[in-house]
């Protein structure tokens, strides 16, 4: 008998993990990463990875084409529009949608807001020297409209840069990848002169802790963008739990 098919919309390390872990139970296994690098990382622990950057196949159509039992949609905290289109496509094609999000942890002396918008304007309140901005580059144009480009030094990946130093001095783009130690985020914020930094909750996974850490010890002020909120049919902030459902309620 064929084994039960499952598609997991990743790239993420959990969703790689996810995927791993599934097929070590005997389940069959397709990855959907949003750019070709997450499909290369995610090959080694899955049947089929597709990346979204190399094809023009929708999500309904991967769906349809592999006769999906389960969908797990492991994208980014952030990835809203996804996990929407996730939710539809699962009701349309009658199957079960399990979201899982990486655990969330709350940081006393960090302060949380809505958005970038808020988040650079609160950056200007309690700031007096350069902000380090760790918040990708989608909305890296939005806080330097609010405050200045002078004032910004912003760490994107390197795929990244070239778009950075449309909107930056070249002198305040720092192009790395990767999740980095307390100490390097600690030495950037004081070698770039900044007393504040700007990240998103991106929990552990994405080195929240690390950033906050280091900037308590560089003595700078953290801005945490929240995690937008949608209302889930079934969600898991845990890998075994979500891997149990499976096991209870995929029929093999």
């Amino acid at each position: 008998m064929e084994s039960p098919k499952i598609l997991i919309m990743g790239g993420t390390k959990e969703g790689i993990e996810i995927s791993k872990r599934l097929r070590e139970m005997g389940f069959y296994t397709v990855v959907t990463t949003k750019t070709d690098y997450g499909s290369t990382l995610a090959e080694r622990y899955s049947d089929v990875v597709i990346s979204r950057e190399s094809t023009d196949k929708t999500l309904e159509d991967i769906v349809r084409e592999y006769n999906i039992s389960l969908l797990i949609d492991a994208t980014h905290p952030f990835a809203l529009n996804a996990s929407k289109r996730a939710i539809e496509v699962s009701r349309k094609c009658n199957i079960p949608y399990v979201r899982y999000e990486r655990p969330r942890k709350r940081y006393e002396d960090a302060l949380y807001v809505r958005d970038f918008q808020e988040a650079a304007k609160k950056a200007l309140e309690i700031g007096r020297k350069n902000i380090l901005y760790l918040g990708g580059i989608k909305n890296l144009k939005t806080v330097i409209d609010i405050i200045g480009r002078e004032r910004v030094v912003a760490r994107v990946l390197p795929t990244s840069v070239v778009e950075a130093l449309k909107l930056l001095p070249p002198k305040n783009v720092i192009g790395m990848e990767g999740v980095f130690s307390k100490g390097l985020n600690k030495y950037l914020l004081l070698d770039y002169n900044c007393d504040v930094l700007i990240t998103k909750d991106s929990g552990d996974t994405g080195g929240l802790n690390e950033k906050v850490l280091g900037a308590r010890e560089a003595n700078a002020k953290v801005i945490i963008v929240e995690r937008p909120k949608l209302d889930y049919p079934l969600l898991f902030h845990s890998i075994e739990d979500l891997l149990e459902y499976v096991e209870r309620n995929v029929i093999r």
